[in-house]
Order: C-alpha cells, then sequence, then structure tokens
C-alpha cells in the first residue's frame, strides 16, 4: 500500500485522555495513532479543553503562543481527574461552574458554535521543554486548537443539558480530518469526523466510573453525527447491541486496531538495564489498572495455589493503586507475601523493561473492550495466560503464530496447573530478549498497514 497519502494532511485529534492524570489504554492509542500519522507526513493538532487566562487573552502574538505553550506543558505533564476534584474540592467545582456558565451564555449567542485559537508550535519553543516518556507524543505535534472546556460541554450534551450538539467548525483552519479518540456528543461542520469507540463497559458495568447512561448518550450521538470506527469486533458487537442498530454490521471496514502500547526506543533502551526496582529473578507480569473487572484477586490467588513461590517467581502487579475498598483487598491480600511485588504506576520505560523480561503476561479480566497489554505480549512473542473472553480472541487470531493460552475463568485448576509447568525466562538472556524486539519491529509494521488503510478510507 502507497503510504504517502498523509503528506501534506492536517489531522486534529482530541487530547480528552491524554489530560488525565492517570494515562490508561486510550491514552495509549491517541499517542501511536499520534506516532503513526506524523511517520508518514500528516500535521498534527491537538484539541484541547485548555486554555490561557483571560489576563493573557489581548492579541495573538509570539509572547502569548509561548506563553500557552508553557502552561499547556505543565498541565499535560501533571494531568487532572477531572471526575475525582469535582467531587472532592468544593473550590474547584464552583470555579468550574462559574467558567461553563460563561462558556455556554458565548455558545448560545453564537448558535452552538464553539470558538477556538490555533496555537503553532515552533522548533525553538519545542528544543526547550523536557519531554519525558510521557509526553514524548508532543514531538510529533505540530500544534494545539484550543477550545476552552470542550469537553465538558460536550458532556453536558451527554447529560441532555444542551438541547443540541456543540459545533467545530475547523473549516479556515484547513484540516482534513478530525479525530475523536473516544465518543463525544459534538458536531463538525464542513470537516470530516470520525469518532473511536472503544467499549461499551459504562453500560455494563454498574460500578464503572462514567454514567451508563450519559455514556449511552454519547454512543448514540456519536454515530449519528459522523462515521464510527470501533477497536474490535467485539465492541462493534457490544456497542450495536445496546444501541439496538440494525445494520451495524453492512459496514466491514470500521474495525481499526489499535497498536501496541510499547515502543522500539524504549525496548531498545530496557534491553540494556539488567534489573529494575530491585526484580533480578524470573517473574510474571500484572499489567493492568487496578479495578474490579480485572478480576486482580485471582491472578493473586492462583499464583498463590501454584508452585511458582517454591520456585522463587515473583508476581509483579504494575498499575495504579486507587484510594478505594477494592485497592485496599488487593493490598491486604498481598501483604507478608514477598514475592508479590505491588508496583503502583509504572512509567512507559519500566512498562517496557517489564515486558522485555518477563516469563508470562497474566490477565485475569472478566470483561474488555480490546485488552493492549495482550496485545503487547503478542507483539513481543512472549507467553500470556489469559481469561477467554471474546475480544482477547480476536487478538489471538491477529496472528496464528502466538503465545495466548485463553483459559475459562471458572476452571481455577486448569490456570494453576499453567502455572505449575511454566517455564522460567531468564532475564540475562539478551538472545532472546533480542529476539523479541525484533518480533516486535515485524509484527507492528503489519499492524500500521491496517490502520492506515482505514485512515486512508476516511481522508479519500
Amino acid at each position: 500500500m502507497e503510504k504517502d497519502f498523509l503528506k501534506g494532511k492536517r489531522i486534529a485529534i482530541t487530547a480528552l485522555e491524554l489530560e488525565n492524570k492517570e494515562h490508561r489504554g486510550i491514552a495509549s492509542f491517541i499517542k501511536s495513532s499520534i506516532a503513526i500519522l506524523s511517520k508518514y507526513g500528516a500535521e498534527i493538532y491537538l484539541i484541547t479543553g485548555f486554555d490561557l487566562d483571560k489576563n493573557f487573552k489581548n492579541n495573538l502574538n509570539l509572547k502569548n503562543e509561548n506563553l500557552f505553550f508553557s502552561e499547556v506543558y505543565k498541565f499535560l505533564i501533571k494531568g487532572k481527574d477531572h471526575r475525582e476534584l469535582f467531587n472532592s474540592s468544593t473550590k474547584y467545582k464552583f470555579k468550574l461552574i462559574l467558567e461553563l456558565s460563561r462558556n455556554l451564555f458565548k455558545l448560545f449567542i453564537n448558535n452552538y458554535f464553539l470558538k477556538y485559537k490555533v496555537y503553532k508550535i515552533n522548533e525553538i519553543s519545542k528544543d526547550k521543554w523536557d519531554l519525558n516518556n510521557r509526553i514524548k507524543y508532543l514531538i510529533n505535534v505540530k500544534g494545539f486548537i484550543s477550545v476552552k472546556n470542550i469537553f465538558h460541554l460536550c458532556r453536558l450534551r451527554s447529560m441532555r443539558l444542551l438541547c443540541q450538539d456543540p459545533i467545530l467548525n475547523l473549516n479556515k483552519e484547513n484540516i482534513n480530518l478530525i479525530i475523536s479518540s473516544s465518543p463525544l456528543s459534538l458536531k463538525t461542520q464542513n470537516n470530516k469526523l470520525i469518532q473511536i469507540i472503544h467499549d461499551a463497559l459504562p453500560i455494563e458495568i454498574t460500578s464503572h466510573p462514567e454514567n451508563g447512561w450519559i455514556f449511552r448518550n454519547r454512543l448514540n450521538d456519536a454515530q449519528r453525527n459522523c462515521s464510527c470506527l470501533y477497536v474490535s469486533q467485539e465492541s462493534k458487537a457490544s456497542v450495536g447491541n445496546h444501541l439496538k442498530i440494525k445494520n451495524i454490521y453492512r459496514n466491514k471496514n470500521d474495525i481499526i486496531y489499535p497498536m501496541p502500547s510499547l515502543e522500539i526506543e524504549l525496548l531498545e533502551e530496557a534491553f540494556k538495564i539488567t534489573s529494575l526496582r530491585g526484580i533480578d529473578k524470573s517473574f510474571i507480569l500484572f499489567n493492568s489498572s487496578i479495578v474490579e473487572r480485572k478480576k486482580v484477586e485471582n491472578a493473586v490467588n492462583y499464583f498463590l495455589k501454584s508452585n511458582l513461590s517454591d520456585r522463587n517467581f515473583l508476581l509483579c502487579i504494575a498499575g495504579k493503586i486507587h484510594q478505594n475498598d477494592y485497592c485496599y483487598q488487593i493490598k491486604n491480600l498481598c501483604k507478608n507475601h514477598k514475592n508479590i511485588l505491588l508496583l503502583d504506576y509504572v512509567s512507559e520505560a519500566e512498562k517496557a523493561w517489564l515486558f522485555l523480561n518477563t516469563s508470562l503476561l497474566i490477565s485475569t479480566s472478566s470483561c474488555e473492550g480490546f485488552g493492549i497489554p495482550i496485545l503487547d505480549a503478542l507483539s513481543l512473542d512472549i507467553s500470556s495466560l489469559a481469561t477467554s473472553i471474546p475480544s482477547y480472541q480476536e487478538i489471538k487470531n491477529l496472528n496464528k503464530k502466538n503465545k495466548i493460552n485463553l483459559v475459562n475463568q471458572n476452571k481455577p485448576k486448569v490456570w494453576i496447573d499453567y502455572l505449575n509447568s511454566l517455564s522460567a525466562f531468564d532475564i540475562k538472556n539478551n538472545y532472546e530478549k533480542r529476539r523479541r524486539i525484533e518480533h516486535f519491529k515485524i509484527f507492528k509494521e503489519s499492524l500500521e498497514e491496517n490502520y492506515l488503510l482505514k485512515i486512508r478510507n476516511y481522508l479519500n
């Protein structure tokens, strides 16, 4: 496939998940999208809800641009948990409500058209930034499209507090395509828009932090306003079932598989590192957010009932430990077991080292829209033991030669027997680690073909 179709194209991508304090699967999807699209010549602009304080909004000159870059850099490097802040801080809640009141007034008098400003990054500004792995994607970003509180305003429409969808018209900026990384209650005018659907989990899981009714509205609005792409056949089937879309299977070309979250540069750096956080022996890896649907307790119990501890294996659990009852439960379950390491949140560099050196990836999740950790394991051709769910089966089918072992969640003995027979990976085995990296290069290139094909269809 010819890959020069992206040269000179301008693509705007929503940065909602990049603005969050914790980067999860969708943030990984955005980062890999930025990387691949810019790699083949596209100019990338991030649509952000961040804007300068009104005191700085006089004239758009170089000084203001530099100030914007400085402030948005600080904002993205830390991130915000808006839901947590809204629930815990009266000051934040009052300030946000006041801001949104002003934004809504402007929205109404502008017939629901969103006002925006474009800030193009100059290379001098970029050279001054210390781009750690969290925000390294900014290397490939040409500028920001600042729409004050855009994601909050879209959410108000999802809550049906607005009578119609906000409209984003970027026609003057010659934007060829807008990609929303998750479903938003948003319209465009004179711009092509595609929205990425990852799952329908907020509708399916009552304990999900996102309200199911609001998320259903987001999905309905996305379906009505533009074209949608799904990250898996399972996510497509799930959304079609919940929204009762009769003709959802008519389009055979609306699946866009995510790229692995791992990066070749970080894998090469990890290759040179002999140990991490004191880990110098064989281990199995659990890499995921620590939430109930991931069934972390199952992974812990299978490990404890197997012979892995006796064989001096470690169980490394890499995922953010939140201040909630479920995380307290997991911490209590793991305490007094020296062979279980709760690593909490790990950096992208640390994650690369863990994947490159693990003997096995274990995933006991009860449901997924896709499952990036399993894809990461497949990309490196390492063994994984996971729940037999449709999305994992779909990942397994991406490569006939794979080491993914899917097991029914109701058969604990099968899980334990597999762990008992697991061969240890020697983290000093540089030959095998090099083989894993080379496999990653080939596998990622094959996934790029699928991704670029889907984007080309919508650009044309």
